[in-house]
């Protein structure tokens, strides 16, 4: 049986135009498109919407059958103008890929993505020891700050990154029955993760605290922290959104402005992501010193470390664990 996920896209007048006329020829052509899943499907709108804001008002482009690559390429300079990590470009432009290949009788063929990245100065972007982990003051004034303005979701779901390693969107996607039975179970089984690949996180005493605190705040059969009635993606924009309005008022003075593209040592700006790193730092300390006084040799301890960080955190290598190590941790 062949599954194709249907949905019923709006688009969202913005009173422009120009570029209101691109939306509705869009909202036709995410109608009638049965590639991809609901979630991928939703990201590529949010890239697609994004894009024809900036190429209806630039190009006064009319048709979305007259994309060519000029466009995309004036548009991910645009980006990266703006502060941009490749990352984040790259998956916009995939969008708009997505788009263009569901768009009928398109007049122009795109450049593959592998060549046209590369001709754009788009390319692979390894982390190094960039400093990404957020501190716990910065942390604590966050959450004030989200309680402060009645966002206890966002309160607990910060947290909950930060107590068990979890990524934005599984945290968003967890459901509620998902923390019963690891608050019974004491580890947490996640299935809702990157590339489908199942891992166990065991429960520390801070994320049985917040665990306890998401059952008496949401309802049987829903999620743990995404709000009752919000999709999930929408939700995750809603969080991002929070930590990138109030970042530049809580984070350290010596933060970079973004959290993406950094060099070694660099301080990157809060992001979501970064309470990952700081649970990552966290835990492959811990387990380093626990492997250091059962008699362990050093490099054999950092080597149990890693390989202990690299299954609780859902990676494929062992080398990416590197970013969450502090330098002076082999000196301990």
């Amino acid at each position: 049986m062949i599954c194709i996920s249907i949905i019923k896209y709006k688009y969202k007048k913005t009173g422009v135009g120009v570029v209101d006329n691109l939306g509705a020829q869009l909202e036709k052509v995410i109608r009638g498109a049965s590639q991809g899943s609901i979630e991928t499907k939703y990201r590529y709108i949010a890239a697609a919407n994004r894009f024809i804001g900036f190429v209806g008002v630039h190009f006064k482009l009319k048709k979305l059958q007259n994309i060519q690559d000029k466009h995309i390429e004036a548009y991910a300079a645009h980006m990266k103008s703006r502060g941009c990590s490749d990352k984040y470009v790259k998956n916009d432009l995939s969008g708009i890929r997505y788009l263009h290949r569901q768009i009928p009788q398109a007049r122009y063929s795109l450049k593959d993505s592998k060549t046209a990245n590369k001709e754009m100065g788009l390319g692979s972007t390894p982390d190094g020891r960039a400093d990404r982990a957020w501190t716990e003051r910065e942390l604590s004034q966050m959450k004030a700050r989200a309680v402060s303005i009645g966002r206890y979701d966002i309160n607990r779901t910060m947290e909950a990154i930060r107590s068990t390693g979890m990524r934005l969107d599984e945290a968003a996607s967890l459901r509620r029955s998902v923390v019963e039975d690891a608050l019974k179970s004491g580890v947490l089984h996640l299935k809702n993760t990157k590339g489908g690949r199942p891992r166990e996180v065991p429960l520390t005493d801070r994320a049985v605290a917040v665990f306890q605190e998401a059952l008496r705040n949401s309802s049987r059969g829903g999620y743990a922290f995404t709000p009752a009635g919000m999709r999930v993606h929408v939700y995750e924009k809603k969080v991002e959104n929070f930590i990138y309005n109030h970042r530049k008022k809580i984070q350290d003075q010596e933060r970079k402005f973004t959290g993406h593209n950094l060099v070694p040592n660099d301080k990157g700006a809060l992001t979501p992501h970064g309470l990952r790193h700081s649970f990552g730092r966290e835990f492959i300390t811990k387990r380093f010193k626990e492997y250091l006084s059962s008699g362990m040799g050093r490099e054999r301890a950092m080597t149990m470390a890693r390989e202990d960080t690299t299954k609780v955190l859902g990676h494929d290598r062992k080398e990416t664990t590197y970013i969450y190590a502090p330098e002076n941790l082999l000196n301990f």
